[in-house]
């Protein structure tokens, strides 16, 4: 194992090294059809009290990720594929691997792309990043993005106006059985056509105080599962100096979903809201609080489903930094505080403190897997607190990263059955990333 780690090091490091190499083969090549651009990244995180039902204990992460894209313009066809090289180690039996950690020599995109006058098409295998990413985001933090097979269309019908449209099957990531993913084992992902993502996503600038609205309709289909229809509306306004700023986004879900020999019909929804202010001063610091809703399901009996589905959404956005301290998840929720951005040249530092309940006591804790069904247990999950610090330390080559998170347990993350009888998870990571 000591050998894996040192030699993913070392090999991490040689792609660090030549990053800036390629960049400049790019650079001065401008003329030429074909473009080459990637990332490397390599990342140690550990926490010192596992939070999930039956675990305890500390545990820690290496993980390392490159990505590697190139693009052939054909003069009215552009042809683009990815690498990706996704591996995780340090990991044993008692290990939590978060979902999408481990998707080792895997071909990320490979799409054909037609550009026209007021807009693109696009078909094959690509990721995606529609909205504010809530619903549909190719998850950057996590090692391994979320990608999808079919077509999509970006257009501008008219001054102001953009709409994007796609039909897609999602990748499943491989390897899922733990074994394989403790030796990073290579296995093809496959497109699950038995299940079918699609959406319509419009937006319109311009508006008055220059303020942006986007409504969109987003499907889910699935095979023997769930058929969902969430309609949305987001509107926001921009960050200025000296200026408020706003986010309302209002998210509804319906339809049908399997439960046992059952079939519950859908009634559920989220809603984000946030408020800030940009001082006009060094460091142009950021204060703003926001308010997370996730309907939950507090009566399974009543031929309802009220929890969210959140679809292909992102989850370090409004929540913080996943990995393994990933404590958040669009579901059964209610979750709000401040936040304090502050940014200076090549650096970068966030303050968040997050109060968090469950928003139906009888309904489950997704990432915990914890649940008390007579409600006894509570609701408030704990205080979630967060400071994190990114920095150039060449501009735009090489960026280090770093952060921490503790969450002050409430009653429910503490008394629920199976409940973990440790202390507060405290969280830490550092992660360099280079793109090229």
């Amino acid at each position: 194992m000591k050998r894996l780690v040192l030699s993913t090091i070392l090999s991490s490091a040689a792609a660090f090294g030549v990053a800036p190499a390629l960049h400049a083969q790019a650079g001065d090549a401008e003329a030429s059809p074909f473009t080459l651009s990637g990332s490397a990244r390599i990342r140690y995180e550990s926490i010192s009290d596992l939070f999930r039902a039956g675990a305890n204990g500390s545990d820690q992460m290496l993980s390392t990720r490159v990505r590697i894209k190139g693009e052939y313009d054909a003069g009215r066809v552009v042809f683009g594929g990815e690498f990706l090289d996704a591996r995780a180690w340090l990991t044993d039996s008692g290990s939590v691997i978060p979902n999408g950690s481990v998707n080792a020599a895997e071909l990320l995109q490979a799409y054909v792309r037609v550009p026209f006058e007021g807009g693109e098409f696009q078909a094959g295998r690509f990721v995606m990043n529609v909205g504010s990413g809530r619903l549909a985001t190719e998850q950057g933090f996590r090692n391994s993005p979320n990608n999808f097979e079919g077509v999509r269309g970006r257009f501008t019908p008219a001054e102001n106006w953009s709409v994007e449209a796609f039909f897609t099957a999602p990748v499943r990531i491989a390897p899922g059985d733990r074994n394989a993913l403790e030796n990073n084992t290579a296995q093809l992902d496959e497109a699950e056509w038995g299940t079918h993502f699609w959406g319509v996503h419009a937006t319109r600038t311009g508006l008055a105080g220059n303020l942006r609205a986007e409504a969109y309709l987003f499907g889910l289909n699935e095979e023997n599962g769930a058929d969902l229809l969430t309609p949305g509306f987001r509107i926001s306004s921009p960050r200025a100096a000296g200026t408020y700023d706003f986010e309302v986004e209002l998210m509804g879900q319906f339809g049908e979903q399997p439960q046992g020999a059952n079939t519950l019909d859908v009634r559920a929804w989220s809603a984000f809201a946030a408020l800030g202010y940009s001082f006009d001063a060094p460091w142009r610091p950021r204060l703003s609080g926001q308010l997370v809703y996730v309907s939950g399901d507090s009566n399974p009996s009543d031929g309802e489903w009220n929890r969210f589905n959140t679809l292909f959404g992102q989850r370090r956005g409004d929540y913080g930094t996943t990995g393994l301290s990933f404590t958040h998840f669009r579901e059964n929720l209610i979750a709000f505080g401040p936040r304090l951005d502050l940014r200076d040249g090549p650096a970068a530092i966030t303050l968040q403190v997050q109060e968090s309940y469950l928003a139906s006591d009888t309904d489950r804790w997704r990432v915990a897997n914890l649940r008390d069904t007579t409600g006894q247990s509570g609701s408030r999950i704990g205080t979630l607190a967060e400071a994190r610090m990114s920095y150039w330390i060449r501009p735009d080559r090489l960026q280090i990263e770093t952060g921490a998170m503790v969450l002050f347990r409430g009653d429910f993350a503490k008394n629920a059955p199976g409940a973990p009888t440790g202390d507060n998870p405290v969280y830490g990571y550092v992660m360099l990333s280079a793109p090229f």
